[in-house]
């Protein structure tokens, strides 16, 4: 039977942090959430503010932290705040568990599969692979994980790199819902480059991941998490014309087109399945399957 933690979850209003809470408390831990001004959340705290996450920390006293919270774009003139959440935010964190958590377990923070260098062959790319962070985002991450290591020296940190993951519920920004929308809709859409190759996760893998590595902490290591299966965003296309049923037009707009884009991205999820166990594969199409019907019903 699996202990039950007292589980401190940050950006617990978003993407992974929704479906990741209702996990855990189905679970039977003690879920404690934080989030900024919007949504239900247990505390408000913004990282920007060091005596705002020290406080809540220092209230709750987790023995386990997740912490989702991150800026992944600012707009250039405020490319600063990029540093002060992901970096500064996360010492502030670190700081209040090394001082008011004494019986903590874990900590895990999320990273991200960007800063790894561009890959110069289609082998997967695991976790000892160059790094070489192309934008502020992935470098503000770079920069948490070398903090982290020194954190490290006192706390029971764990290191993870997500690659691409997807599923109901994910901003339209993004690539995949954003076509799922256009085809449930039947209207076209204006996207970037169809001919390159991604790693995507199911969300609902992506949450077993974080239920796992509590159930199982793995301290000072670092995981990707992926699905070690590459798929053409042309063909999720193909799928989605499949699975609605409605054939519309796919415009390349040069301003979708990110400037050196790598061609062939796939991750090694070997490392992190040996240390806790076997995940459920990604069946792209039965994830996209199940965002059609969610866009379809809301």
């Amino acid at each position: 039977m699996v202990s039950s933690e007292r589980v401190l979850v940050t950006g617990a209003n978003s993407f992974t942090g929704k479906p990741l809470v209702q996990t855990l408390r189905h679970d039977g831990h003690q879920v404690v959430t934080v989030g900024g001004r919007h949504g239900d959340v247990d505390f408000r705290a913004d990282l920007r503010d060091p005596d705002e996450i020290i406080d809540v920390i220092a209230q709750v006293k987790p023995t386990a932290i997740v912490h989702m919270a991150a800026i992944t774009f600012a707009p250039d003139q405020h490319f600063h705040q990029i540093y002060t959440t992901n970096v500064s935010g996360t010492a502030s964190l670190l700081k209040g568990a090394k001082t008011f958590c004494s019986e903590l377990k874990i900590v895990i923070l999320p990273s991200a599969a960007k800063i790894y260098a561009e890959p110069d062959t289609n082998h997967p790319i695991d976790e000892d692979s160059p790094l070489a962070p192309p934008d502020h985002y992935s470098v503000s991450k770079l920069a948490m994980e070398k903090m982290a290591g020194l954190f490290g020296k006192e706390l029971p940190i764990t290191i993870t790199r997500p690659f691409n993951y997807t599923g109901p519920g994910q901003a339209s920004k993004f690539f995949v819902p954003k076509l799922v929308t256009a085809f449930v809709a039947g209207q076209d859409v204006r996207i970037g480059n169809l001919q390159v190759w991604r790693d995507f996760s199911d969300i609902d893998t992506v949450v077993e991941t974080y239920r796992r590595l509590i159930a199982r902490p793995q301290p000072g290591r670092i995981f990707n998490i992926c699905s070690g299966k590459p798929v053409q965003l042309h063909a999720i296309a193909e799928m989605l014309r499949e699975i609605t049923g409605n054939d519309i037009s796919l415009t390349v707009d040069p301003a979708f087109v990110r400037a050196g884009e790598p061609e062939f991205i796939v991750g090694s999820r070997q490392r992190l399945e040996e240390a806790i166990g076997q995940l459920p594969e990604t069946d792209i199409k039965a994830t996209l399957t199940r965002m059609v019907a969610h866009v379809s019903t809301h």
